[in-house]
């Protein structure tokens, strides 16, 4: 059966049937995804094909996991009242907020969609770029000797989310937002904790993970509320998304509530923030072993910086799979009942398929220029359809603006025999 036709399939059937996949228990599977997820993934789909099945502790449900471009099409066409996205990112409400763009369906969704794509579009984003390459190049003036590119970049991401997102004006504002926002995120950055909290939530004090996620959780809503009040009183001064998002309207022209800002500040957190700086990561990563690419880029030539992103994109994307809980077709089930399948578009092996994109596995912004032949809706880092990230321009303007700035930075990468990975320890020197 193919991948599209089993697709349609599961969506028609209420997934009556699950493609062959991996027998380990699920723990061995989690363990595996979390250690080394290229090559689980490679190796699920060189043993089962496509589609696959897995089983892992982030859901109840098996999951099937689709990459033919057809196949993905329809997962990402599928309708909220089959499968609603929104609940396979349930363990993230705690900290992203009933009405989080991350967590919500249907009508609710595309409304909240609407206003959060707002700021990401025209001269309102070009504004932003200044900004964003001032604080980079501020950034790899810094960088002598060994530099541990992931925290490096986390730090760079993390003031570019506050400074151009958020806001922060001075350096108290913005030493506390960078303490809350640290404080809130180290409960839900180790996938092991969070699997831990998933499991018990329940409060049990200041010392156990859950107590501590919600006292960091309280001590960041407190700041964020506290500048949304003084955004609303004082005259903004500079541009900033959350300038645009104060000046939103909804259709009977109402002003957007504390809560509504405060989870679309969120959601750009949690989608913008950790995930723009791995994928920075490992651009330095390739351009430290790709040495021509890294020559090239210096030219500064516009289109082929726009080549060197969207292949970073695509050999290493921010997210592995976009998962949707599917329900049963005859209606008969609750949105809350657990049962069911989860089917996820895998992103990774979407843009790995050695049928797809030639030489898969080699780093070649060229291929992007030269006219080689590629499958365009196979690249899809950010996911696809009402649920691709609202964020994804800003993440790719503020991406081209780092490595444009970084274009004069030496970059020899450790020695062959140290294994590659996002938080190498690169040589920087300006």
């Amino acid at each position: 059966m193919t991948s599209r036709h089993c697709a349609k399939r599961f969506a028609q059937a209420g997934a009556l049937e699950l493609p062959p996949g991996p027998r380990a228990p699920a723990l061995w599977q989690t363990l595996a995804w979390m250690s080394r997820p290229g090559a689980f993934l490679q190796g699920v789909h060189r043993r089962f094909g496509d589609p696959a099945t897995i089983r892992t502790y982030w859901t109840e449900e098996p999951m099937v996991l689709f990459s033919g471009p057809d196949a993905v099409r329809e997962v990402f066409a599928l309708p909220a009242a089959i499968a609603p996205a929104g609940q396979s990112w349930e363990f993230v409400r705690p900290f992203a907020g009933p009405h989080s763009i991350l967590i919500i369906d249907g009508d609710e969704h595309l409304r909240e969609r609407r206003l959060l794509q707002k700021p990401f579009h025209g001269e309102q984003m070009r504004a932003l770029a200044p900004m964003i390459a001032e604080l980079a190049r501020a950034e790899f003036a810094t960088w002598r000797g060994p530099v541990n590119a992931l925290e490096r970049m986390r730090a760079l991401t993390l003031e570019i989310m506050l400074r151009v997102v958020f806001g922060a004006r001075d350096e108290r504002e913005f030493a506390q937002l960078r303490g809350a926002v640290e404080g809130a995120l180290a409960g839900v950055r180790s996938l092991p904790s969070v699997l831990a909290m998933a499991v018990v939530m329940k409060d049990l004090g200041p010392w156990s993970p859950w107590g501590r996620f919600r006292i960091a959780v309280e001590r960041f809503d407190a700041l964020l509320y506290e500048l949304l009040a003084r955004r609303r009183s004082e005259p903004e001064a500079g541009p900033s998304v959350l300038s645009l998002l104060l000046g939103q309207r909804d259709e009977d022209g109402n002003p957007p509530t504390d809560q509504h800002l405060r989870d679309q500040l969120v959601a750009l957190l949690m989608g913008g923030h950790d995930s723009s700086a791995a994928s920075l990561a490992w651009a330095f990563e390739r351009l430290a072993r790709t040495p021509e690419v890294h020559a090239r880029l210096r030219e500064g030539d516009p289109a082929y910086a726009d080549a060197v992103v969207k292949e970073v994109l695509r050999v290493r994307p921010a997210l592995t799979i976009a998962p949707r809980l599917l329900l049963e077709a005859d209606g008969d089930r609750r949105a809350d009942d657990p049962a069911g399948v989860q089917v996820a578009a895998c992103l990774w092996l979407a843009m790995r398929r050695q049928d797809l994109w030639p030489d898969a596995g080699a780093f070649r912004p060229e291929r992007w220029l030269d006219g080689s032949p590629s499958h365009p809706t196979s690249w899809i880092p950010y996911g696809g359809g009402v649920r691709r990230c609202a964020g994804a321009p800003f993440a790719e303007m503020e991406m081209r603006e780092v490595l444009g700035a970084a274009a004069g930075t030496r970059l020899p990468p450790r020695p062959p025999a140290i294994r590659a990975g996002p938080a190498q320890h690169a040589r920087g020197r300006a």
